[in-house]
């Protein structure tokens, strides 16, 4: 009597989805970028070349681009600044995860550090940020230096948690907590 070898099936390894991000500033791109390593997750950056004319046609090109198979899972994201009435006008017609900033990407960064409730420009906001934290002195748009990296890595979750008591689209608001909590989400 033999015994015949059954053969174990592997368990099925599930695949992270691809973050496909538009996005309008050289800032959000650096903050992308930082994303991209820390979670080391699959985010495709279109960059404000291609981000300030979004449309929902582009949006259904860049997705088809990333898909491989049908199985692939393309979670589309648009981060932008609220600054531009125009461009808000054309996002409105987009399907997608909007990571809407109101006024500016600056204000997600101060939400690392700390609440902001009341109506407030960009200058402000930047000036707010500056004040923050010591790493923060040196800020300049488009960059972001290792220590203010590690700032905003640690101070992710406290940030979503203040930017989902704020109201969607108005100022001050920020949706780019949806994108952290996506990237949260990918991990487990």
């Amino acid at each position: 009597m033999s015994m015949a070898k059954q053969r174990l099936e592997s368990p099925r390894r599930k695949m992270k989805p691809v973050f496909l991000v538009f996005c309008e500033g050289e800032t959000e791109e650096t903050y992308l970028d930082h994303l991209k390593q820390a979670y080391r997750s699959p985010i495709k950056i279109i960059p404000k070349v291609e981000g300030g004319d979004i449309s929902q046609r582009l949006i259904d090109a860049r997705r088809r681009e990333l898909k491989i198979s049908k199985n692939d899972k393309v979670l589309v994201f648009l981060m932008y600044d609220m600054d531009v009435p125009e461009v808000n006008a054309r996002l409105e017609r987009c399907r997608a995860f909007k990571l809407l900033s109101n006024p500016s990407i600056e204000l997600w960064f101060l939400l690392h550090g700390k609440g902001c409730v009341s109506n407030i420009t960009t200058d402000e906001a930047f000036d707010e940020l500056v004040k923050l934290e010591n790493c923060w002195n040196e800020y300049e748009k488009a960059a972001l230096t290792e220590t203010q990296k590690s700032y905003l890595w640690n101070n992710r979750l406290a940030a979503v948690e203040r930017a989902r008591k704020l109201q969607k689209f108005c100022n001050p608001s920020s949706g780019v907590y949806n994108l952290i909590l996506a990237l949260e989400k990918s991990i487990r």
